[in-house]
């Protein structure tokens, strides 16, 4: 293209608005143009509907933080039921003793309580396995290393659970540990007491 076609065509484009753009349309400029139009109103659709997913899910947070507070009150913890169910058992066996948690930098344990010459010392689960029954028991030698006087008089090893697997009461059996569950002994005070 010669030197002045080129410098006609630029002149035509500066000053006629129907040239440039049949220009525009001969070069794909006007789909471009109504492309990004397009592109423009589903960015600014996009952002709405951030805005209203953000505005759902701080609603959404809301509720379930009020959700949690009002099951925090309203509701009793597996540890608790323990502490009520298995010191219930001892008063009827004519034993009175406190259970709380034992929590220390080294060790937690769910059950601790003491009267001087029995001590109480165990877990809760909610489903009891064979290796909770491992861990309990690990978890007591640190402690008879650590702060042996925590085991005062005979040491009976206990365990809360809602729902136990057949080898985790073999396991609790051989170890000689009293397993509760909510509406029964599955191995009885006295049997671990004659054992202790």
């Amino acid at each position: 293209m010669g030197l002045e076609i080129r410098k006609e065509v630029l002149r035509l484009l500066k000053e006629d608005e129907e040239f440039r753009y049949t220009v525009a349309g001969l070069i794909g400029l006007e789909e471009l143009r109504s492309g990004l139009a397009k592109l423009l109103d589903a960015h600014a659709k996009l952002e709405e509907a951030v805005a209203k997913l953000a505005s759902e899910q701080r609603r959404s947070s809301r509720i379930l933080r009020h959700l949690a507070r009002f099951e925090d009150s309203t509701s009793i913890t597996l540890e608790e039921e323990a502490y009520s169910i298995v010191e219930r058992r001892l008063r009827q066996r004519g034993m009175d003793v406190k259970l709380g948690a034992l929590v220390k930098p080294y060790v937690e344990l769910d059950i601790y309580g003491s009267d001087g010459s029995l001590t109480f010392i165990g877990g809760t689960k909610t489903r009891l396995a064979q290796r909770h029954v491992r861990d309990l028991e690990q978890k007591m030698e640190v402690i008879r290393v650590r702060e042996p006087e925590l085991l005062r008089g005979r040491v009976v090893k206990t365990v809360y659970a809602m729902w136990v697997h057949p080898e985790a009461y073999e396991e609790c059996k051989a170890r000689n540990i009293w397993l509760n569950m909510p509406d029964k002994e599955l191995i009885e005070l006295e049997q671990v007491l004659s054992r202790t």
